[in-house]
């Protein structure tokens, strides 16, 4: 809910004694609270309600002329819009507040489980609204429970979530109904926002007449513009801001965006130096604000980010803020940049620009930069567009999965234009059936989505009949709740269960809206079983290993279609009608591995005539899927008598939230719905798993939706139904480094080292820099040879061609290559450097057709960093033991060094050594800390060790799902730096001890499906030095500027190579001395230990300058190092024999 103004220990940019603030902004990138435990974070989110929001009283009576937002009494005998919050039961009692019913909270086992609804529904940002509910104890409860509201909010731009009571913890007996609640205040910057009811201990507990208003007018209109800035008739109260060493110089310039004048800010000694505006009598506290202006920076300067931030006083203390990051910011043209943001209460407050905030007592980028067009107002209320509607423009439904609170208002008058099917989030998944003593009942939201699809003619896809997770636990438990066993009785227990279930859930709902195929009752699809596919492929049969499978075997996927197909299609059914679709149901099917797997599982349901009508792809992905992959999904199963569905699609930008991905994440969206539209008669439909971003359970990994939380068409709705998207913002990061033009280039290593850039479904191309040329690699999908086959650059205003057979206007080495060509070219530069920004362009021609790396007429920006760091991670023979202690296992392991200082002076270092096996990363990292301190309240200023995993190396910039910051302490304390907690948690085993000269840490990381020999990951390796419980230094093996916690993009890469398999003997055989240094010779023996004949590999340290070798090849790899194997004589090794006659010379 509130992001703090330190970022990991680090003061917030502008000046370099910064206080924590409670404040953020909701567009671009923004900064990220640090991650915390959760009772940190509600602390902290009390102490920042206070300075964002008037102070939390007991609940008021609310004013005579409030508006109401919801008012809940459950005399309906319904309980929606309120659903679980956790494992809890809810249901409506006889024991009313001055009525006759109340909503019963049952079955809880924590605090924080009870009654819930969505935040963002309800409230609006900026608005105080008043929140009440009565609450009491069941009749016969002993003792007292504290009850209250609290809103849990997820921050856009990532970071931990944040918990804000809402008024106090009212003392609850069953004696009688007390009154709970307060004020409270929704901030922008939000993903999603839950509002729900705890009580203390698992503490039963009954609620009634909840009510929520907000005030009837005041504050200002919707609309209202505050700022209105064109520079036209002067600078309009905006001059230079000062950050500390000296005010920049502001003038007026005749190079604007539209008019005649726009402001020009030069003469800047640091990043902090900019433009501003007093807005203390301009803005009022907790309204919300949007922001709009046009930037660039001034001809031929170097261009970075630029920040929109705001310094406030209250009470002689002075706060700032980063409202918002603004990317893609070049020097040759106008960049429009919008932004929302909500006033904190503040005595004084400044508006202004700055660049990026690169680190304490760092200048930070200078340049010149021009600002027009600055407008803000209050933004309109919410309005449905007059939009095209998604489904109108395929020939397949398209669903969208939701509970009750779509079912209304706004949600409900989107859903309707936009989508023809629904799916229940939850509330049809087997456990939603039962009550808490295990008797069957239709949930409340289930028949809630069930009436609302059949009185707007929408049809249901049901999900899901058996699944591993959220079953009832007796499920799988006898009488006196011990585990089934795999006895036949005990098998054929389980199987009357599923058969009764299944039963249980057709009759009911054809009992309520008649058979299934009849006008009245929508459901038409069912998930019969989701995801029993393996996510590894360590069992012959693919499948997870869960309670089905335990007691039943692969039997229980034929059982549960066989007894679905009966219910849902005949006995409950419209005669002689087959109306209720069939699917299995699973994710990654975009993977390869996973997909041969649910492939090969299809195939063999299909041969024992499983009734199996279709096959779904879930398709979570992000940025970094390959979209083609989802039409390699699909392609896998179109030989197969099956129909398919994408059943649960969205797409991830990554955190934090950019505007240039939420444009590429629309051409991901347009390209994907192409496929699908290519697909049209193989899908039976596709589902969004979502209406909204805030409203998705992949929120926190960066807006994966069509919709944001103001109901607003995102640019991802334009790419679904191929509509117009604004140019693509592309930027690059291009690493120092050089390929020579020789016949190799095309092949070489560098090439391999980092994911390519597409253009389109043409090409795709790499680049490393050197101060007079940009090498550029390019790798084109074109079988066929035609005469205007050619790439073509242009960087920085300058256009090259390369011709297919070599030719053109700039050195270029091409090959064939399968399916088309590659080549490398060397285009020219001028005393580039480090930091410097160019722009280019890549385009293909085809047969006349032109294909390109930006939208047509558009260019990239490039930034040129500093070399990749790079390391070769060897296959263990055997897996280290993690324990903390080094075993012999790692004496094999290259080694590299936390050697560039990211921040402070000096501070601890380590070495670090990797190694691999199967699916697994091991790294072990040796400390040198004289004294070791984990005093420090967060965990990155406790003495510690943090490993940064990009597995499959992505780099895709804002953090995927897969991707990982592990932080390990000395004492092995382990915290996350961004994701789900739980699924990190699951990917680490780890240990850490004490040593004489500091600490060693050791961790065993799951690579998920994306290891195995020669495959490529993002790594990076960091030490956090403490001192008296303040973080005093940080050193980093790769990234150096500190921002590692927020992008993958400059992290190192690590390639797993093979490791020894066979114990090396080095025995010298002569040694001499001379003027010049002398040399030796030596044997090498090699020795298969194993049970089994190997062909031999060993990594080696062979001193000097090897000058002769016989009877083995040899490879230098990057530490000095050499891999070693046989030739065609003795390359392969019997168990136990040895390798003779091999050996070399060299000079020393």
């Amino acid at each position: 809910m509130h992001a703090l103004g330190s970022v990991q220990g680090r003061p917030m940019p502008g000046t370099p004694h910064r206080r924590p603030i409670c404040v953020k902004g909701p567009s671009m990138r923004l900064w990220n609270p640090s991650p915390r435990s959760r009772r940190r974070s509600r602390t902290l989110a009390a102490l920042c309600s206070t300075a964002l929001i008037a102070a939390i009283a007991a609940a008021p009576a609310p004013a005579a002329a409030a508006a109401v937002v919801l008012s809940s009494d459950f005399e309906s005998g319904s309980y929606a819009p309120w659903g679980p919050r956790g494992a809890v039961t809810l249901g409506i009692a006889d024991e009313g507040h001055e009525s006759d019913n109340s909503l019963s909270v049952t079955g809880r086992t924590a605090n924080w489980q009870g009654p819930a609804t969505s935040a963002t529904a309800l409230f609006n940002p900026g608005t105080q609204y008043t929140v009440s509910a009565w609450a009491k104890l069941p009749a016969g409860t002993e003792g007292t429970a504290g009850v209250h509201f609290t809103v849990e909010a997820t921050p856009a731009g990532g970071g931990d979530n944040t918990y804000t009571w809402i008024g106090g913890n009212i003392p609850t007996t069953a004696d009688g109904w007390v009154r709970i609640g307060g004020e409270y205040t929704l901030p922008t910057g939000l993903s999603a926002a839950t509002l729900y009811v705890e009580a203390e201990g698992n503490t039963p507990f009954l609620l009634d007449d909840i009510l929520i208003t907000a005030p009837d007018g005041g504050g200002p209109a919707p609309g209202v513009v505050v700022i209105d800035t064109d520079f036209e008739d002067g600078l309009d109260g905006w001059g230079p801001r000062d950050s500390g060493p000296g005010a920049p110089r502001v003038t007026l310039t005749d190079v604007a965006h539209a008019g005649a004048s726009a402001a020009l800010v030069s003469e800047r000694v640091n990043q902090g130096a900019g433009l501003g505006r007093n807005v203390t009598s301009l803005f009022e506290t907790g309204v919300t604000y949007e922001f709009s202006a046009w930037l660039r920076f001034a001809e031929g300067q170097p261009t970075d980010q630029i920040w929109l931030s705001l310094a406030s006083t209250t009470g002689g203390s002075q706060s700032f803020s980063t409202l918002a990051q603004f990317e893609a910011i070049t020097n040759t043209g106008w960049t429009q940049v919008t932004a929302r943001f909500t006033m904190p209460a503040a005595d004084s407050a400044l508006l202004y620009f700055e660049t990026r905030w690169q680190g304490a007592d760092v200048a930070g980028n200078t340049s010149d930069f021009l600002v027009d067009d600055i407008v803000v107002r209050v933004p309109e209320p919410p309005v449905i567009e007059d939009l095209t509607g998604i489904h109108e423009t395929t020939g397949f439904p398209v669903g969208v999965a939701i509970d009750s609170r779509e079912t209304v208002g706004g949600a409900a008058e989107l859903l309707t234009r936009h989508f023809n099917q629904i799916t229940p989030e939850n509330h049809m998944k087997p456990e939603a059936w039962y009550d808490n003593e295990g008797n069957f009942r239709p949930h409340d939201q289930a028949l809630a989505l069930m009436d609302f699809a059949r009185d707007n003619d929408l049809r249901v896809y049901g999900h899901v009949l058996v699944w591993h997770s959220q079953t009832p636990a007796w499920f799988f438990q006898d009488a006196a709740g011990q585990p089934l066993t795999t006895s036949a009785a005990h098998q054929q227990l389980l199987r009357d269960r599923l058969r009764t279930h299944i039963f249980a859930v057709a009759e009911s709902l054809s009992q309520r809206y008649g058979p299934f195929g009849s006008a009245t009752n929508p459901l038409y699809a069912f998930d019969a079983v989701n995801e029993v596919v393996s996510d590894s492929g360590e069992y012959a049969d693919g499948l997870r290993r869960s309670e089905w499978y335990r007691i039943l075997g692969e039997s229980f996927i034929d059982l549960t279609f066989e007894y679905a197909d009966a219910a849902f299609n005949d006995v409950y059914a419209v005669g002689n009608t087959d109306p209720v679709a069939l699917f299995i149901n699973d994710y990654n099917t975009e993977q390869s591995g996973k997909q041969a797997r649910y492939r090969a599982l299809v195939q063999r349901l299909l041969a024992r005539g499983v009734p199996v009508d279709g096959v779904g792809h879930q398709f979570h992905v992000s940025l970094a899927t390959p979209v083609s992959s989802l039409e390699a999904a699909l392609e896998a199963f179109t030989d197969l008598p099956v129909t398919q569905a994408v059943t649960e699609l969205d797409v991830t930008t990554g955190t934090p939230v950019t505007q240039a991905n939420l444009i590429e994440q629309g051409y991901y969206y347009r390209d994907a719905f192409r496929i699908f539209r290519a697909h049209t008669d193989d899908l039976l439909a596709v589902t969004v798993w979502g209406l909204t971003d805030g409203r998705s359970w992949r929120s926190g990994n960066g807006a994966p939706l069509l919709f944001d939380d103001n109901l607003r068409a995102k640019p991802a709705y334009h790419g679904a139904v191929d509509g117009e998207l604004p140019a693509r913002l592309r930027t690059a990061n291009v690493f120092a480094g050089d390929v020579a033009l020789t016949a190799a280039a095309p092949a070489d290593l560098t090439w391999r080292k980092l994911p390519l850039h597409r253009v389109e479904d043409r090409a795709r191309f790499q680049l490393r820099w050197a101060p007079d040329h940009l090498t550029a690699y390019v790798a084109v999908d074109d079988a066929t040879v035609s005469g205007d086959d050619r790439v073509t650059f242009v960087l920085g205003g300058e256009t090259y061609h390369v011709s297919r057979d070599g030719s053109g206007d700039v050195p270029a080495v091409v090959a064939k290559r399968d399916g088309g060509y590659h080549l490398v070219a060397h285009l020219p530069l001028t005393g580039a450097a480090r930091g410097d920004t160019l722009t280019l362009d890549v385009r293909v021609r085809d047969n006349g057709a032109t294909s390109g790396w930006n939208t047509p007429g558009a260019v990239g920006t490039l930034t040129l960093v500093e070399e990749l760091s790079y390391l070769e991670v060897r296959e263990a023979a055997t897996a280290p033991v993690i324990d903390g202690t080094v075993d012999p296992v790692w004496a094999r392991a290259g080694a590299v060094t936390t050697a560039k200082q990211v921040s402070g002076t000096g501070g601890a270092t380590a070495t670090v050594r990797t190694l691999w096996r199967g699916q697994t990363l091991y790294v072990l990292a040796e400390v040198t800390d004289p004294v070791v301190d984990v005093s420090g309240s967060d965990p990155w200023t406790q003495d510690s060790v943090e490993i940064y995993v990009d597995a499959g190396n992505a780099k895709n910039g804002a953090y995927r799902y897969d991707d990982t910051q592990i932080r390990i302490n000395a004492d092995n304390v382990v915290s996350f730096g961004t994701g789900d907690e739980t699924f990190q948690t699951g990917r680490l085993n780890s240990a850490a001890v004490r040593t004489a000269t500091g600490y060693t840490v050791e961790a065993a990381i799951s690579l998920l499906e994306y290891g195995g020999l020669d495959t490529f990951h993002g790594l990076d390796f960091q030490v956090n030095d403490a001192s008296n419980g303040a973080r005093t230094a940080i050193r980093n093996w790769a990234e150096q500027e500190g921002v590692g916690y927020q992008t993958t993009a400059r992290w190192g890469v690590g390639r797993l190579v093979a490791g020894s398999n066979v114990d090396i003997t080095l025995t010298t055989i002569a040694r001499w001395n001379s003027d010049s240094g002398g040399g030796y010779c030596a044997t090498i023996t090699a020795t298969n230990t194993s049970d089994k004949p190997v062909e031999w590999t060993a990594v080696v340290d062979l001193e000097g300058d090897i000058y002769d070798a016989w009877n083995f090849k040899r490879e230098r790899l990057t530490d000095g190092s050499y891999r070693i194997r046989g030739v065609d004589w003795n390359r392969t090794l019997a168990p136990g024999a040895s390798t003779f006659s091999i050996g070399y010379c060299a000079n020393l």
